[in-house]
């Protein structure tokens, strides 16, 4: 498809990856020259130095040919009116970030009067990606499929874990339905067969029913988050403090600037907001910082959340979520010390990839959902079968699919099945997929040749 993305900052870099990866055409305008050079050599894409809400840019872009347009610049209003000026220039469809909580009133989000197909904002995303870790605090990181009938999570296998040495095959007899598929060990991903056995060390991803997975988190840990710290004031801790008034947490803030500090002060005055710098020690100390069920540290600068976290980490925070925005920075630290990592440029791209592989429409399957875990190293996939798929009428054991590929799921009439090779594909099930391979866009690809 062609896809023109008006922005190259951090999120707009990641999008571009992404799409040239899965090789669809692509041009970038963006109003600074060398952030322009930097991300059109990088990925060999076509660029235009410019404003992307500037009539004439977007004619040198061929906007009338434009599949989807994606204007996801650091500045909301600019973004918007752009994608209403490209709509009515002739893009097909117009996805925009906002950021801005004032503009997540009902006229934006429900009536969406000015016509996007899709309304972006990472701030948003990510702070609901937080509340649901923090739903489930065992679990390293959580997603929803198939309207949240199939979640997939992930768990430290610790020392003294019940889990340790149990075989595949114990796991499904004491489990029932729930499967694991797929297993970190020393850095390296597997997707286990029936001999293979968990170890202490291990990172495992989880997938299952919502409710056996909620049982099933409470086996491997009893734990519910009561307290929560959260330092730094900024978008994301004003969504997820909003969030979290629906439940019965107890919430702490530290934020380090006072105007802001009183300001979260009198947004949210159920929350104890403490003016002070969150990520010295002796602040963290005197607001006893150990005795809090989880802390998610969401300041601005990704150094002083990580170092911070190590030190959380340190002190035994059960629940330690970490923000970081420079993906290069956990190629040099050990991840393995934290509970928890959110970036927020990884959230809002798979919600934008979601989207436009939805567009792309591939001829035998409908791809509705995707996700990255581990660290982008695994995809989790959900397909629709349509009439004229390959799978369609055929068993999973006469099937022949490539190595590294696992049929976690089949929902069928909204009824989750945890497929045997005796189960046959129908027309209308939704197949919920892992696979370690990447750009997997139509079922036909999960086929070995």
């Amino acid at each position: 498809m062609r896809i023109i993305v008006v922005g190259g900052g951090k999120v707009g870099t990641a999008l571009c990856r992404s799409l040239v990866e899965e090789k669809h055409d692509v041009i970038l305008i963006e109003a600074k020259e060398f952030v322009l050079k930097r991300v059109t050599k990088l990925y060999d894409i076509m660029g235009i130095v410019g404003n992307g809400a500037n009539f004439k840019i977007l004619e040198q872009a061929d906007i009338q040919n434009c599949d989807i347009f994606v204007a996801i610049t650091d500045k909301d209003e600019v973004n918007m009116i752009s994608a209403v000026l490209a709509k009515k220039m002739g893009a097909k469809e117009t996805i925009v970030r906002v950021r801005n909580p004032e503009y997540s009133n009902a006229y934006f989000k429900d009536k969406n009067f000015l016509g996007f197909s899709m309304v972006v904002n990472p701030e948003l995303l990510t702070a609901r990606y937080i509340a649901n870790t923090v739903d489930f605090p065992n679990a390293l990181s959580v997603e929803h499929f198939a309207n949240g009938r199939v979640m997939l999570m992930e768990f430290k296998i610790v020392d003294g874990s019940k889990l340790s040495q149990m075989s595949m095959v114990q796991f499904r007899k004491k489990f029932g339905n729930i499967v694991i598929c797929a297993i970190e060990r020393d850095g390296h991903l597997i997707i286990p067969n029936g001999d293979a056995s968990i170890q202490a060390g291990d990172k495992i991803f989880v997938t299952g029913s919502r409710v056996e997975m909620i049982l099933f988190h409470s086996f491997v840990k009893s734990k519910v988050v009561k307290n929560m710290m959260v330092i730094g004031a900024g978008r994301i801790a004003y969504y997820l403090l909003n969030i979290l008034r629906n439940t019965n947490i107890k919430v702490k803030l530290i934020e380090v600037d006072e105007k802001n500090a009183e300001y979260f002060s009198q947004e949210f005055p159920d929350v104890h907001v403490v003016h002070g710098d969150g990520t010295a020690k002796n602040v963290l100390l005197e607001e006893s910082v150990a005795s809090f069920d989880a802390v998610t540290t969401l300041t601005g600068v990704d150094e002083e959340n990580i170092i911070t976290s190590m030190y959380l980490e340190s002190l035994g925070i059960v629940k330690n979520i970490t923000k970081v925005n420079r993906t290069s920075l956990l190629e040099i630290i050990d991840t393995k010390q934290f509970s928890s990592i959110v970036i927020p440029k990884r959230i809002a791209v798979d919600h934008m990839m979601h989207f436009i592989r939805g567009r792309f429409n591939a001829k035998d399957s409908n791809l509705e959902a995707m996700h990255h875990i581990a660290n982008d190293r695994i995809e989790t996939l959900q397909f629709e079968i349509k009439e004229n798929s390959k799978i369609a009428g055929k068993s999973l054991a006469s099937l022949k699919f490539k190595r590294d590929i696992l049929i976690v799921a089949i929902i069928r009439n909204g009824k989750t099945i945890y497929p045997s090779g005796d189960d046959v594909i129908s027309v209308g099930d939704k197949l919920v997929v892992v696979t370690l391979l990447k750009n997997i866009t139509r079922v036909s690809d999960l086929l070995a040749r």
